[in-house]
């Protein structure tokens, strides 16, 4: 019975010190991460009275990762116009979503590295001016890595648009639109 007792006791020890450091293992692979960037996006579609929409998008995003995958919640401010009409189509957004990343090599790498990021969310309509809708976002870019250490990126955006509150005859805008962006990238 003690020999029992005792193998019990004893692998429990085991059991709880390998789970203890497994946890501690977790804990230092998830880091805090923020990326913020500016773009810009040319219309692709006829979204309103056969127009094209281009728009302006300055954003950031705040979360969690492991060195090459992360999942963080952002906030987006975008200007959608009509670059052609000084009193054509005017939409502005401030959107929030939810946003994922996957990196080729882990983020303390100082190489060259590329990613791939995607966001869905929505733009709620909290100021006077301000429009409404469901949006989502793909893009793929490269990180650069200056000699102190400061990361930057490039990145190839698509993007896309509702506006809700704003009845067309063929129903309300969706805006499409593709475009370049830069920014930076901190991890902690």
């Amino acid at each position: 019975m003690k020999k029992i007792f005792f193998a019990i006791i004893l692998s429990l020890f085991l059991f709880s010190n390998s789970f203890a450091q497994e946890k501690e293992k977790l804990k230092t692979d998830f880091k805090f991460y923020n990326w913020s960037s500016i773009s810009y996006t040319f219309g692709l579609n006829d979204a309103v009275l056969g127009e094209k929409i281009n728009s302006l998008h300055l954003k950031t995003v705040f979360g969690l990762g492991t060195p090459k995958t992360g999942f963080g919640i952002g906030l987006e401010n975008a200007t959608f116009r009509n670059p052609n009409s000084s009193n054509g189509a005017s939409f502005n957004t401030l959107s929030f979503s939810g946003n994922l990343h996957q990196l080729l090599k882990p983020i303390n790498d100082d190489d060259l590295n590329f990613f791939i990021k995607g966001g869905a969310g929505y733009a709620v309509r909290i100021f006077d001016g301000y429009d409404k809708g469901l949006n989502y976002e793909a893009s793929i870019g490269a990180i650069l890595t200056t000699k102190k250490k400061s990361k930057y990126f490039l990145q190839a955006i698509y993007n896309y648009q509702e506006i809700d509150g704003f009845v067309l005859t063929s129903g309300k805008p969706k805006i499409v639109s593709f475009g370049l962006g830069i920014g930076t990238w901190v991890s902690r």
